[in-house]
């Protein structure tokens, strides 16, 4: 059975201890929001008493220690002012959120000064490393998003479409591009492996309005041109239908 860090009120008491937490006629299991709500109702030298009270009941009732209990009750005070931090400063909450932070943060005063065990410090410097993370991934998802929107400017609005049958056909024309050589004896394509053509295929072409597959673009551009080709890889013969030639012997002055 869960225990409660704090003193709950029984709903049926009218007349409950003043730092009771809880409401009339209803068991509420939000204990750690009653215990931050009842704070708005406290003045500043009734703090020490408030948290006495909760941990005698906290020690006497679950057996605890109050170094357990000090962390614990840091912990809710330094998350609740972190939510309020986050309301719209324009809002109507936004003045009520202002006096809520106030109230936490003498509280969260005192417990600073009675904090034997660095609890405090630890807890602020764990926030600290987080706040800074999110910080980080923010700025990196910006420059992701940059970057993205730089990429998106070489999507085509639309792909070109091969006709028919005829994708071997084109593939046949792309072998000839890549075998093309100058009237100089240079090759007209300078290129390392053949990822760059079958990469080209597959983001820019479609076969009878479909997509090609990456890996059906890839099986027709083997690593080595000699290599024993998956079947169903080769040009047929049939399709071969055009063949690149050089139309000058020399180059143009």
């Amino acid at each position: 059975m869960q225990y409660s860090y704090f003193k709950i009120r029984n709903p049926w008491n009218f007349k409950p201890h003043r730092f009771e937490i809880g409401t009339l006629f209803i068991q509420s299991p939000f204990h750690d929001n009653h215990f931050l709500l009842k704070l708005d109702n406290l003045v500043d030298h009734e703090l020490t008493d408030y948290y006495n009270f909760h941990l005698r009941y906290y020690i006497d009732s679950v057996n605890g220690n109050e170094q357990h209990f000090h962390r614990y009750v840091s912990d809710i005070v330094a998350t609740r002012i972190a939510v309020l931090k986050l309301v719209d400063p324009f809002s109507r909450k936004a003045l009520r959120a202002k006096e809520q932070i106030n109230q936490l943060r003498a509280f969260q005063t005192f417990l600073h000064s009675i904090d034997q065990w660095n609890s405090s410090q630890a807890l602020e410097l764990v926030i600290a490393e987080k706040n800074e993370e999110i910080s980080d991934l923010k700025k990196h998802i910006a420059e992701l998003e940059r970057q993205l929107q730089a990429l998106r400017q070489f999507e085509p609005s639309s792909k070109i479409d091969i006709r028919d049958k005829h994708l071997p056909t084109f593939i046949h024309l792309v072998h000839q591009l890549q075998n093309l050589v100058l009237p100089d004896e240079r090759r007209l394509f300078n290129f390392q492996g053949q990822s760059g053509w079958y990469k080209l295929i597959s983001k820019y072409f479609t076969h009878n309005r479909k997509p090609i597959p990456i890996e059906t673009a890839r099986n027709y551009f083997p690593v080595q041109k000699d290599a024993e080709m998956i079947k169903g890889s080769q040009v047929p013969t049939d399709l071969r239908l055009f063949d690149i030639v050089l139309t000058r012997s020399k180059p143009s002055k």
